[in-house]
Parts: C-alpha cells; structure tokens; sequence
C-alpha cells in the first residue's frame, strides 16, 4: 500500500491521541477500571464485563463515567481484568496482577477489607453475606504507624453526613485495638438501639469529660443533625475503632 506524507501524518497523530490516552492522569477508580478494560491484559467490552462480574450495565457504567465513586464488585473486576485491586483502588503500584510490584523485597502486610458498608448518614444495614478480600499496605509505614496489621480493617463509606473529610464510596481503614475516645479523632463506632447494629464513622468530642460523637457535614441527608453522648441509656455508642486511614494516612 502507498503511504502517502498526508496518511503517515494522520497515523501520527493518531499514536500521539492514543499514547495521550493511555498515559493521561487516572484520577478516579472508574477512569481505572475503564483503562483496564480497554488496555489491559483481558480486553472486555462494557456489557460483557458487567457481565462476568454479575453487576449491571448500568452500575458499571456510572462507576467509568464518574456518577458512582466505587463499586463493592471492585476486586470482583479486578479478578476478571487480571489487575491489581489495589491499583483500581488506589492507582499506585503496579496495575496487573502479573507484574511484579516494585521493590519485591519491600514487605507487605494484607489488610483485611470487607464490602460491608460504613455509614456516613443515616447508616447501612449490617450485610449478612458482605464479602471479604485483602488489600496489602506497605509494612514499614504501618511500624511507623505503630499498627498491628492483624487489628485493622477497611470497609467503605456510604452516605454524606462526614463531607469533606470522608466521600461516599472512600475506603475507611481503623484499628479495632484503638478504642479510647480522643477529641478530634475519627472512630467507626456502633449505635445501640437502632435497627442492624450498624457501624457509622464518626468525630468524636469531648467536652466537660463527657464524650460525643457527631457528624462534620449538618446540612447531608442524615439523622445526626446533633451531636450524641457515647453514654447514652436509650442508644449508647459502643467505639469499634479509630480510623487510621482515608485514601491516606489519618492521624
């Protein structure tokens, strides 16, 4: 075939749009997922992907479009993509699953993570079948930390009582072993009384020795417009965990 300077600058072009497209900034988990989908080691279209992780069209297509902030199928499409979840959730380290991740002789700890929903408004029903997978966090920044990976676990919020400092659909890592009330801290804590025991992420104050937990954002869709005393006869708030990690580390 003749090539023509015409066609071969067109081509050109057209590496230069699609070497853009493949390096560009993924900032969020769905621009991720699309990327995966798109270029990586198992190419799959929209709907057999959904497919194949038993979610629906939709679903996955509000998540690549940016209309939903995760998925709790996230390690499912990981599995199915033979990518890395922890690079969907976080876009760092290596992105498929047969790459070795940078730094081999770095030691990793797993971090238990469940699909079970943190509340960040009114609350979510406690999952009966929530399921479970690993992520792995760097084991020096957790001695750093001074944290015991075997204490921790990560689940993510749902609702906007805690915006800005907490997103529906953000991972929220705490330690279970971390239950002491601190002014100032994020707990997931757990309210007595209410339908489900639902685990709630919450700031906690202190004020005249008393202890309260409150949400950051008053005008969210949610039933803490006030403050709650940790003592409460009717609901008392039971800690089950500070948080320790938002997308990046908590102090």
């Amino acid at each position: 075939m003749r090539v023509t300077l015409r066609h071969a600058v067109v081509m050109r072009q057209r590496q230069a749009v699609t070497g853009f497209r493949c390096n560009s900034a993924m900032d969020t988990i769905g621009e991720r997922v699309k990327f995966a989908r798109e270029h990586g080691p198992v190419k799959m279209s929209r709907g057999a992907l959904a497919k194949a992780v038993e979610i629906g069209y939709s679903t996955l297509a509000d998540l690549e479009n940016g209309y939903a902030a995760t998925t709790v199928a996230l390690h499912r499409i990981a599995k199915a993509l033979k990518a890395r979840v922890e690079w969907l959730e976080r876009g760092k380290g290596p992105k498929w699953s047969s790459e070795p991740a940078a730094g081999d002789d770095v030691d990793w700890s797993d971090i238990k993570a469940t699909t079970q929903g943190i509340g960040l408004g009114k609350g979510v029903e406690a999952d009966e079948y929530a399921e479970a997978h690993r992520l792995k966090f760097r084991a020096d920044s957790l001695r750093k930390k001074r944290l015991n990976a075997a204490h921790l676990e990560i689940a993510y919020g749902k609702g906007d009582s805690m915006e800005p400092r907490i997103h529906d659909g953000d991972a929220i890592m705490f330690d279970r072993s971390d239950t002491k009330p601190k002014d100032g801290a994020l707990y997931v804590v757990q309210v007595a009384g209410t339908a489900n025991h639902e685990p709630q992420a919450k700031r906690c104050l202190i004020l005249d020795d008393l202890v309260y937990f409150e949400a950051i954002n008053p005008a969210g869709d949610h039933d803490w417009k006030k403050a709650r005393r940790m003592d409460s006869r009717r609901q008392p708030i039971e800690i089950l965990g500070r948080v320790r990690w938002i997308a990046g580390w908590v102090d």
